[in-house]
């Protein structure tokens, strides 16, 4: 079934919230004068011992819980250490990062944790982007940004337009995932991109940058495009390997009243996640293709 589709105003105020979020993370980290990669058991660490934080293997339980125990008015934070087998000894996957990134969005977000005090029940979570509620999608935003700061990460990501080749080189540098990094470069950069993501044979979610908004370029979630059926039946199949592909914006996007942008050329990279059986596909656009006339500037005599 396709989802609902947004209009621009729904969309807006869905992004302003997560943009509050992310904010608030970024500030976080200046307060806290950290470098990169962050470490968030540090920031966690900071709020002892109000908050308190451990882990351990909890299988396909959740990803991470977070807790308020009124009797001695502190939180517990509870995350999933499944993905840190092969790590080095006192290391964690990305995975595991964003997990904790992720409680600490509901330990730091105002009405998270005062739902939590009110309510005194454990809140568990299934992170990265892989859930529809909005103070989950807050929460993931919150942890992109402490992991991914837009001071130390924005520089970096408009060096050119963006590929699969800069987003790796972010992540490593940063130890972060590829889906976390695509979605946050994505947000930072200044060129016509986005990132999709497909899960069970339909786009689940898209991340637009700022300048397709501008260009009036929607997300449009639903039915997976033609391009994408190989790529997914890949990916379903655990088979490893990126492809590239090219497209229409009106593929991937709603224009409204800009229906002269539909054909517009998508250059897609497509880059299987079967761990989380997601396809992230990374779009990208000339910017001079979606220019109005009247933006480009006349460099002839008149």
């Amino acid at each position: 079934m396709t989802s609902q589709k947004k209009t621009p105003m729904d969309w807006r105020a869905e992004q302003f919230a997560q943009e509050k979020a992310g904010k608030q993370a970024d500030a976080l980290i200046a307060r806290m004068k950290l470098s990169y990669p962050i470490d968030p058991l540090m920031v966690a660490k900071d709020e002892h011992p109000r908050l308190r934080a451990g882990g351990r293997n909890f299988g396909n339980r959740f990803d991470g819980k977070l807790k308020y125990v009124p009797d001695q008015r502190y939180f517990a934070m509870m995350y999933n250490t499944k993905y840190d087998t092969y790590c080095a000894l006192g290391e964690h996957h990305p995975r595991t990062r964003f997990t904790i990134a992720h409680e600490l969005g509901h330990y730091h977000i105002k009405h998270h944790r005062e739902y939590l005090q009110h309510r005194r029940t454990s809140h568990a979570s299934i992170t990265e982007f892989r859930s529809n509620a909005v103070i989950e999608k807050e929460a993931d935003a919150f942890a992109a940004s402490l992991l991914l700061p837009t001071h130390l990460v924005q520089p970096i990501v408009n060096r050119g337009n963006l590929s699969l080749g800069a987003i790796d080189s972010i992540a490593g540098d940063f130890g972060t995932s590829r889906v976390s990094t695509s979605i946050r470069s994505v947000q930072l950069s200044h060129f016509p991109c986005a990132v999709a993501g497909i899960r069970n044979g339909a786009v689940s979610w898209i991340f637009p940058s700022e300048s397709l908004i501008e260009a009036g370029i929607y997300p449009n979630k639903g039915v997976m495009p033609a391009n994408a059926s190989e790529p997914w039946d890949r990916c379903r199949m655990s088979i490893p390997g990126e492809s590239e592909a090219g497209g229409e914006i009106q593929d991937w996007f709603q224009t409204y009243q800009k229906e002269h942008l539909d054909e517009v050329y998508v250059h897609e990279e497509y880059i299987p996640i079967p761990s989380m059986n997601t396809l992230l596909v990374l779009l990208t656009i000339d910017e001079c293709d979606i220019c109005e006339d009247d933006e480009v500037e006349d460099s002839g005599d008149w």
